[in-house]
């Protein structure tokens, strides 16, 4: 289980730094330098890479949720709602709510 969590967070913070590199209208810091190099390394083709690999990254921690999710619930008798506390239960309604007077 703490495996699974390191690996949320590691992919939590890719998924920062990979929207962070993208900047607006996919121009991505400026990654690729000049006009003459072609392929991978233009600053379209940086553009994709960066959109992509967020993508994936995305997706991953997107799984990586839904997969702690499950093996968090496993060892659990009871569903999240019925952990949750009542909103009528006894410690609740014996006490009395404290209403300040205004002098």
């Amino acid at each position: 289980m703490l495996t699974l969590i390191i690996i949320q967070l590691i992919l939590a913070v890719l998924l920062v730094i990979f929207v962070l590199l993208q900047g607006s209208d996919n121009e991505g810091l400026g990654l690729g330098g000049g006009g003459s190099m072609g392929g991978m390394m233009s600053p379209r083709g940086s553009a994709n890479l960066l959109s992509r690999l967020t993508a994936l990254i995305a997706t991953l921690f997107m799984v990586m949720s839904v997969i702690l999710t499950i093996v968090a619930s496993v060892g659990s008798e009871k569903n999240v709602l019925e952990s949750l506390p009542s909103i009528n239960s006894k410690e609740e309604t014996s006490q009395e709510p404290v209403i300040p007077e205004n002098n």
